[in-house]
């Protein structure tokens, strides 16, 4: 499968990364000379302009910033034809990229940071113009990207809050367990390095062996032991609570946003 990719920016060029192995062939384009110039050094072809792009590819990603995202598909409106649209631009709903290109082949994903590390959390939603097998074609080879998860349209600011935020909160949580890990008396370095692997090992543990979070705190908690004092603090402060209103507040602003 050829992918054309529009934008190669943070976004832009982690796809092109994390979708080489699977794609056919990837060319990118972009207004800036030097963005086409990494492109090439990372091993890309290069469009001289969004016609040849298209052209050239069956699935083109829209990676560009929102302000710029009308005048593009407007002037792919006559020569995008039976071509599969998956636009991963921030608050573009797929009815607004509809009256811009004409109904065709649209995907719409959110995708988050971690996709720079081909470790990205991916939502997307169809319009009624792509297939089954279109969509499950999509999800193979995107998923060298990252997980993938199919939602309703009208939980994609839900998404944002969540996982496109997601990332950010999880950095801060980490932040603060670093710092008290210092103020033990561990050096940085030293707490950086327990502090990821225990975040890391305790999500690859819950995701390979299932359950409840909540199973796996009363398998680490014992009976009147330490691990007890910590959550009381946690519970006392309103930790859960804290987090639900996080997301509650960040979801809200998305929807502001759009």
């Amino acid at each position: 499968m050829n992918v054309g990719i529009i934008g190669y920016g943070n976004m832009g060029s982690s796809f092109a990364r994390g979708l080489k192995e699977k794609a056919s062939r990837i060319v990118v384009f972009d207004i800036t000379e030097e963005k086409l110039k990494k492109a090439l050094e990372d091993g890309f072809g290069v469009a001289k302009d969004l016609y040849f792009l298209v052209k050239e590819s069956q699935w083109i990603l829209l990676a560009v910033k929102p302000k710029d995202a009308k005048s593009v598909l407007e002037n792919l409106k006559e020569v995008f034809e039976d071509r599969l649209l998956i636009s991963i631009v921030a608050g573009l709903s797929i009815g607004t990229m509809e009256s811009y290109l004409g109904k065709k082949k649209i995907i719409r994903a959110m995708p988050n940071l971690n996709v720079a590390v081909q470790k990205g959390v991916i939502a997307y939603t169809c319009n009624s113009e792509v297939s089954q097998e279109e969509k499950e074609d999509v999800v193979k080879v995107f998923s060298s990207c990252g997980s993938l998860y199919e939602i309703g349209e009208e939980l994609m600011n839900a998404f944002t809050a969540m996982a496109g935020s997601g990332p950010a909160f999880v950095f801060k949580f980490l932040s603060a367990l670093i710092m008290a890990g210092i103020r033990e008396g561990f050096s940085y370095e030293t707490s950086r390095g327990i502090a990821i692997d225990t975040v890391l090992g305790s999500c690859e543990l819950l995701k390979r062996w299932g359950g409840h979070p909540e199973e796996w705190i009363t398998k680490v908690a014992s009976p009147g032991g330490t691990t007890v004092e910590g959550i009381k603090v946690l519970e006392n402060r309103g930790f859960s609570g804290i987090v639900i209103e996080c997301i509650e507040k960040t979801r809200e602003k998305a929807e502001k946003l759009c």
